[in-house]
């Protein structure tokens, strides 16, 4: 009788043959013609740089992870905690999308490794939630600098040593022994802002008014982040035997009105510019947030390549300042534009884009979908979406 492992191991090398037979298959070419290369390091939302002059508009469907999770009757706190889990986990997605949803989304050869939201953070203290109850690790909600003395006491992280970095280790050393060398494997990158990580740090609060009445302090925390990070992306560079690489950066917590435009300019961007120069470019800014205020600011970055225009962000008023060297990925509503919408209104939104975008470079997505009605309706509406967004955007 075949126990769980062995089954594991069975179902596990099925997929990876799978992955690698369909890799340079017509329809996969096909897919993978739309897209210069991935923006910045592969990591878990996947996000590929559009070719330019295309006839067609590239578009990508994706599902948070809660939602993969229920299609495979996986649990996520296996996935997190067992390295076979999360190598069967992120190759069961490859397939399923491959074979289920009909966009541009193609086949990669990368395994990437992601230990959810809060993982930077739990490397400076603050201990990370479990995934639990179908849903993925999270940051945690206690704040570790009370007192703005308590920001000297945090130490760099140890690349190695550390509960969370040696988790990684672990991973990526059984997962690296899994695939051989048929796949990439992607270690994780300190690719969040700096901003977020200071406000779970500090807390939202207390990191407002110190904007106000201690702007010293929050450029010291920020210089502090910032050689984190450094220091986290050299020792990585070191570990894998390569230079630095151009950086996807997650930036959520950049969103008017969390932030103001003003606190944006002086306390963000010119870190975020620094990290580009040291990165040798950012080749994606994303925030789920409202940005259009800023916008103009972030695309100030020195070798920015794309830039996250989530669908809180006024399109009219982002595309009037866009710069056209840098590409717009322009992300639905994944509610109201698609699991809520019949297809008239999805058909309407991609119309109100193509039409706000004329002339400019960018590419469509929907993605974050969790189950809002039952899971059979939901896989049903985004399959129709993606049947009207090959019809809508196939000629710009």
């Amino acid at each position: 009788m075949i126990n769980r492992n062995e089954s594991r191991s069975k179902n596990i090398q099925f997929l990876m043959d799978y992955v690698k037979n369909q890799y340079g298959s017509k329809d996969n070419q096909l897919r993978q013609n739309n897209w210069v290369s991935f923006a910045g390091l592969p990591g878990i939302f996947v996000r590929h740089l559009p070719k330019k002059d295309l006839d067609n508009v590239p578009f990508i469907a994706d599902l948070d992870r809660e939602m993969w999770a229920s299609i495979f009757q996986m649990d996520l706190n296996e996935v997190y905690t067992d390295p076979d889990a999360y190598l069967e986990f992120e190759l069961r997605k490859k397939v399923y999308a491959y074979q289920n949803f009909f966009d541009d989304n193609p086949l990669t050869d990368a395994i990437t490794m992601w230990f959810g939201v809060g993982y930077c953070e739990s490397l400076l203290g603050i201990p990370q939630e479990p995934a639990q109850s179908g849903h993925e690790p999270w940051v945690g909600k206690i704040s570790i600098i009370k007192e703005k003395a308590d920001l000297d006491k945090i130490p760099i992280p140890d690349f190695y040593n550390f509960a969370s970095a040696k988790l990684v280790h672990i991973f990526y050393a059984r997962i690296m022994e899994q695939v051989g060398e048929d796949f990439k494997v992607i270690f994780p990158e300190w690719d969040f802002g700096l901003f977020g990580i200071a406000t779970h740090l500090r807390g939202m609060e207390n990191l407002s008014i110190d904007f106000i009445d201690d702007p010293v302090f929050v450029h010291k925390l920020m210089k502090f982040l910032l050689r984190v990070k450094k220091s986290w992306s050299l020792e990585r560079a070191k570990f894998l035997g390569v230079a630095p690489q151009p950086l996807y950066i997650a930036n959520d917590d950049v969103n008017v009105p969390i932030i103001s435009p003003k606190a944006y300019r002086e306390f963000i961007l010119p870190y975020e510019k620094e990290i580009s120069l040291f990165h040798g470019g950012i080749d994606y800014w994303h925030s789920c947030g409202r940005i259009d205020p800023v916008l103009k600011d972030i695309m100030e970055i020195p070798s920015l390549k794309m830039v996250h225009i989530s669908p809180w962000t006024d399109i009219e008023k982002a595309v009037s300042v866009a710069n056209h060297d840098i590409i717009l990925e322009i992300v639905l509503n994944p509610v109201d534009d698609v699991e809520k919408a019949t297809s008239q209104e999805m058909k309407e939104k991609l119309r109100r884009i193509k039409d706000c975008c004329q002339g400019l470079h960018y590419t469509v997505r929907a993605d974050a979908f969790q189950i809002v009605s039952t899971l059979e309706n939901d896989l049903k509406q985004i399959k129709q979406w993606i049947e009207i967004a090959r019809e809508e955007l196939s000629y710009k």
